[in-house]
């Protein structure tokens, strides 16, 4: 096989650090090794380099080497060589005997690399990026010119040996190093230390990391060292001694491998050739005798068509032969024989039309007795229904007599049990306290307020619930934290307002009590302040949740001006164009504050821009012109009036029980705020949520406006 040199190749011939013919036959033979050989290392050693190869580094990563071995060579720098995050998957780099005095914190991106030979270069500092390396196990830096230790080797939670010889500068060692856990051996020149003492640092490891870990205030644990883990510490030195030539396989006999491969796949293409040719020559055989049988069965149809088309022959020429005959004969004799057959055909004809007469006459008068018969039976019928439907008709005047003196009965127990208990309710003031004290807090604002937030909160708990309903049906995960954050947060507020419920309820009944404490002339008290109350809520007060178009309802309670819902009754139901509401006629209805004012317009702003950018911007011109239209307001011409229509009401997104299938969801699971069970089905005992499996301390029960 030939051996083309690549672009890469090329390149690589000026970084050299001698122009030898056989420093560059090496570096090309190197290089070629390492495209085409299978073996998991690349060897770039003693091949005289003062720069790196561009693109070496993706090379490793295309081929997905293991090992990239850099010694005896005059590097400085690893920059020529690519980006560093290409060597992701090496374990093994061995940049001994070299020129370099420092390493870029890009080493951090060698994230598996268990083994790093840096010995014999002039370097003066760790680089801190060697705390990400948390797979390095083997770390090399003898006969350098370090200084100083970076904490960061404590972060090596896999190191097991750390070689530090021959830095002659080095006098100090950082106490970080004892957080590596796992350091079994320290190789380092115990005399020339100050911290820790020549006394310590002469001893063994345990004794150098015991003295690290006292100096910080940490116990000391033993490293868990394997025996297989602890043979390779010891065998490190020759294992990765770069001076010593690994017996690897020549370039001659990779080729002559090659050779023995590729021949291997000719003769199994032989082989599998000669089978396919087999194959083929068999479906050939098989074909032509499948043709051969079609071939008999279209000779055997061709045969009976033949037979066919000469029988139809014989035929036509006994016709023809025939007609030779009778035109050969005299005319006279002809015309005889065509009068006999017309007679004939005369006589028959006359006989067919007598039969066919016959035939009819009979039919005819048969259909007529049938049709008198069925004449007979229909009168005998209808006089048996009509006498039947007068009976019945006497029955049920007679019934109907009988109901209505019942129903007149019943009208009049009905009337005096109505007086009675219009009696009892007027005498008994108990129950007029109880009316007063439940109109009392229909009509409350702020108990209503508190109402429309209740209902405004559940509805957005019961869409959150369905919302997560369909993303569980269509696999979806995302925003998931987003939405468990807003049903807790939605939960929270509803136990607030709950509380805030029951709160303005005791104070309406303290008012009752009050009032009744004042009570102590009129008998028809509770009475009068039934009718006050009435004749004092505003119209279509009660019926207004049930109308009000939900984003008027966020609006206003986004602003806080949720209880002055009451004041603004005249105008949602007038039909009036919210956008003509101003602070005066606010004011005139009742709305004092001037603050509660300013919340309202600005509720009514926002309104009015959401329904302008859903393509209301004709409807709000029109009513802002107070232009007057004579036919029906269309279903669109109420979008601003802060009112909702049937199809609207219809069109709210109620969440069904997850449980039964069947009723609409009311129950609230606290703490995770799924909003999806039915009552009736909460009333079992349920310990965790249906949709979320999480445990429930509580449940709230919700009703929808």
């Amino acid at each position: 096989m030939g051996c083309a040199v690549s672009s890469v190749q090329r390149a690589t011939m000026t970084l050299l650090h001698k122009n030898t013919n056989d420093a560059r036959a090496k570096l090309e033979r190197k290089l070629y090794l390492a495209k085409e050989s299978p073996e998991p290392d690349f060897d770039l050693s003693d091949c005289e380099l003062r720069q790196l190869p561009s693109g070496i580094f993706s090379i490793c990563k295309v081929f997905r080497k293991d090992n990239l071995y850099l010694q005896n060579n005059y590097l400085r720098t690893l920059d020529h060589g690519g980006l560093l995050t290409d060597l992701h998957l090496i374990k093994i780099i061995d940049l001994s005997c070299n020129r370099f005095s420092h390493l870029s914190n890009d080493i951090r991106y060698l994230v598996n690399i268990t083994e790093l030979h840096l010995q014999h270069n002039q370097l003066k500092a760790i680089p801190d990026g060697i705390k990400y390396l948390e797979n390095l196990r083997i770390l090399d830096v003898s006969n350098n010119k370090l200084t100083n230790l970076t904490p960061s080797i404590g972060s090596l939670k896999a190191l097991n040996y750390l070689n530090l010889r021959q830095n002659e500068d080095l006098t100090e060692l950082c106490p970080e190093i004892c957080l590596a856990r796992n350091l079994g051996q320290i190789d380092l020149d115990g005399d020339q230390f100050t911290f820790p003492p020549s006394e310590i640092t002469c001893r063994d490891t345990k004794a150098i990391m015991m003295f690290l870990c006292e100096s910080i205030n940490i116990e000391y644990i033993p490293p868990l060292v394997t025996e297989t883990e602890d043979l390779q510490v010891r065998e490190i030195h020759k294992s990765h001694n770069p001076f010593i030539r690994q017996n690897t396989v020549t370039w001659e006999e990779q080729e002559a491998a090659i050779i023995e491969q590729e021949r291997k796949i000719h003769k199994a293409n032989q082989e599998q050739r000669d089978k396919f040719l087999s194959e083929i020559i068999q479906d050939q055989i098989n074909l032509d005798t499948e043709i051969a049988k079609v071939h008999e069965v279209r000779e055997v149809e061709r045969q009976r068509l033949i037979k066919a088309i000469q029988d139809n022959e014989k035929d036509i020429d006994i016709t023809v032969k025939n007609f030779i005959q009778s035109d050969g004969l005299k005319p006279e004799v002809i015309q005889q024989q065509l009068a006999y057959e017309k007679a004939e055909h005369d006589r028959l004809l006359e006989l067919t039309r007598q039969n066919y007469d016959n035939i009819k006459k009979s039919e005819v008068l048969k259909a007529m007795e049938n049709l008198m018969n069925d004449e007979n039976s229909v009168q005998y019928f209808l006089k048996g229904y009509k006498d039947n439907l007068n009976n019945i008709k006497e029955n049920i005047i007679i019934q109907e007599s009988e109901s209505n003196s019942k129903l007149s009965e019943f009208l009049n127990a009905k009337d005096n049990s109505r007086t009675v208990l219009v009696q009892q309710l007027l005498e008994d003031e108990d129950i007029q306290k109880a009316l007063v004290t439940s109109l009392l807090e229909k009509v409350d604002a702020k108990t209503w307020s508190l109402n429309e937030e209740i209902s405004l909160i559940s509805s957005h708990l019961a869409k959150l619930s369905v919302i997560e309903q369909e993303k569980k049906k269509l696999h979806i995960t995302y925003n998931y934290n987003e939405l468990l954050e807003q049903r807790v947060q939605l939960v929270n507020l509803l136990d607030d307002l709950y509380a805030q419920r029951n709160k303005r309820r005791k104070q309406l009944i303290e008012t009752i009590k009050e009032a009744e404490i004042e009570n102590n002339t009129s008998k028809d008290f509770w009475l009068k302040n039934y009718q006050k109350l009435i004749d004092s809520a505003p119209k279509n007060l009660l019926n207004v949740s049930k109308h009000l178009d939900p984003i008027l309802a966020n609006y206003l309670l986004q602003e806080s001006v949720i209880h002055c819902l009451p004041f603004l009754v005249k105008f949602l139901f007038s039909g009036e164009f919210l956008g003509n509401i101003t602070s005066e006629k606010l004011k005139e209805s009742g709305v004092t504050l001037s603050v509660d004012r300013d919340g309202i317009m600005r509720a009514i702003n926002l309104y009015i821009n959401v329904k302008l950018s859903n393509g209301n911007q004709e409807i709000l011109i029109r009513d802002k012109n107070n232009f007057q239209p004579t036919a029906p307001l269309d279903v669109e011409d109420q979008a601003c009036s802060g009112v909702l229509t049937v199809k609207e009401e219809q069109n709210e997104l109620e969440g069904e029980c997850v449980i039964c299938m069947d009723a609409r969801s009311e129950i609230v699971f606290v703490p995770c705020g799924h909003m999806c069970c039915c009552e009736r089905c909460s009333i079992t005992e349920i310990e965790l949520c249906p949709m979320c499996r999480t445990e429930v301390e509580r449940k709230i029960k919700v009703l929808i406006a």
